[in-house]
């Protein structure tokens, strides 16, 4: 955020520059000059806020997790995920595999519409993953894995899903969170098996 703030001096002092010379010299050129320094001043200050917008979601996504710990136990992918979930989050109702959707504007846009069914297309692939990571471990393979979208910018849709995926504001996380049925308890010994498995990317051979 700094080298945007420094950026954006650095461009004002530019501006105001090259007006001064256009009042001295009457050459009408610096005067072109300073008009195209205002257009980058909008865009550098436009990319600015986006980037201050999206670290105070994710900063809101961070708190919102760790809000449960410690009985549901977090993995970070979310620098790297690939195929695995932005976190992985192992409680005793089971696993949430949470991919996090950083685009802003209203939910009922065309276009969000659109980044929402992408979201949850990747959710529901992020936690098909994980089930195939577990299937072939009998204490966890019939464990629910709850595939979970988390909008760090955006609000959520008033019914709360995209095609079958749950999709919530991160403030919500914890009441969601409190609705799943344990059914047998996940017990806390076994959530850390299984969180520290899927880390190393290695489970227990069967058979």
């Amino acid at each position: 955020m700094r080298g945007y703030l420094i950026t954006l001096l650095l461009i004002a002092f530019m501006v105001g520059s090259l007006f001064r010379a256009a009042e001295v010299t009457g050459m009408r050129i610096w005067n072109m000059f300073a008009t195209f320094g205002i257009f980058l001043f909008g865009v550098a200050g436009s990319l600015a806020i986006a980037r201050l917008q999206q670290s105070s979601g994710q900063r809101g996504v961070e708190e919102s997790l760790k809000g449960l710990e410690p009985e549901w136990i977090i993995t970070d992918w979310s620098a790297a995920p690939g195929e695995r979930p932005d976190y992985l989050l192992v409680g005793p109702a089971g696993l949430l595999a949470v991919c996090v959707e950083h685009s802003p504007g209203p939910a009922r846009s065309a276009r969000a519409r659109r980044r929402l069914s992408v979201a949850a297309d990747r959710a529901r692939q992020c936690a098909g993953w994980v089930r195939a990571e577990l299937s072939g471990w009998p204490d966890a393979a019939d464990l629910p894995v709850v595939p979970l979208v988390l909008l760090s910018r955006m609000r959520a849709p008033e019914d709360q899903q995209e095609d079958g995926v749950p999709v919530l504001n991160p403030e919500a996380l914890a009441g969601f969170v409190e609705t799943l049925s344990p059914g047998p308890a996940v017990s806390r010994p076994l959530r850390y098996r299984i969180t520290r498995l899927l880390r190393e990317g290695r489970l227990p051979e069967t058979g």
